[in-house]
This record gives structure tokens, sequence and C-alpha cells, in this order.
């Protein structure tokens, strides 16, 4: 992979076409396997879903936490969904690592076993 590309003052602000790096010129290759295919698709959307999961764990548990915080007349506290949130996206990271390695080890037992 190549070193991120470091702009200058006075490369941003000339007309010149920038050059794309390497990561976008690999993503925009078709790929040639089915194997592939099925790698590039999860490392894609396995990282997205705990960012998700946070995002939501933590928009909806807030909003009812404000909500109890609110009808007791107490000040809102956002540590506890905070930490909820957290604790959930953590433990959906460690499953989809586990559902990506598992992928790789079937991919590899097919590979070897075929």
């Amino acid at each position: 992979m190549d070193p991120i590309q470091l702009l200058t003052s006075e490369q941003v602000s000339s007309e010149q076409a920038l050059t794309p790096a390497e990561p976008l010129a690999y993503w925009a290759r078709p790929a040639h396997t089915r194997e592939q295919q099925i790698r590039r698709f999860l490392k894609i959307m396995l990282p997205s879903i705990p960012v998700v999961a946070f995002s939501v764990d933590f928009l909806y548990t807030y909003i009812t936490q404000a909500s109890l915080d609110i009808a007791a007349n107490q000040p809102i506290d956002g540590s506890r969904p905070f930490l909820g949130a957290l604790l959930m996206a953590l433990v959906v990271s460690l499953l989809c690592i586990f559902i990506y390695n598992g992928v790789l080890k079937i991919f590899d037992e097919t590979r070897h076993g075929a």
C-alpha cells in the first residue's frame, strides 16, 4: 500500500487533477473471484455494524434516560447511555471479528479441500 499523499496549500488550490490513491484504485477494480467479492463486502459492511449499533443504542438510551430524568426533576446524566452503547459496540465488534475470521477459515478449508 502506498503512503498517504500530503498536499501543500499550493497543490490544493491549483486546478490540477489529483491522481487516485492506491486504496481507491483497489476498490474501483472489479473483483476477479467470488472469494474476493465476499472479502470486499465483509471489509466494508462488518466495520460499519458496530458504528451503527453504538449510534442507535446511545441515541435511544439517552432519550429514554433523559425523559426519565426530566420526569424525576433530576439533571440529565449522559454517562450511563454512553457506557452502555460502548459496551454494546464492543460486543458487536467482537462478533464481527469472529464472523470475518470464520469466513476466512471456511475459504481456506474450501481451497485446501478442493
